[in-house]
């Protein structure tokens, strides 16, 4: 009975160790210009995609892509401004307007 809890302990000690392993890095890609004129972001935050995949910037938005071994890729950073779903760019007089309302 006690062998069989040291080796729970220990598969859970292991399990500690590989879950708070380094976070991994983003894959290259290969559309390095984006076709479209928006951009659509599937994660806005590292917490947003599966335990085994990272949020990475790419030209047409961010991914979540499987963690590459080489720093290739872009992360996303956690707390920098995005939206969720089909980004379109603002129109002139939206820009202008915010201009004017914010001071």
């Amino acid at each position: 009975m006690s062998s069989t809890l040291y080796i729970a302990l220990l598969i859970t000690v292991l399990g500690t160790f590989v879950a708070s392993e380094d976070p991994g890095f983003c894959p290259d890609y290969t559309d390095k210009v984006c076709p479209y004129y928006y951009k659509i972001n599937d994660c806005c935050a590292q917490s947003d995609c599966p335990s085994y995949a990272i949020c990475c910037v790419q030209a047409c938005g961010n991914v979540c892509r499987m963690k590459a071994d080489k720093p290739i890729g872009t992360p996303f950073v956690d707390g920098t401004e995005c939206e969720l779903g089909h980004v379109f760019p603002k129109a002139w007089y939206q820009r202008w307007w915010e201009k004017i309302t914010s001071g």
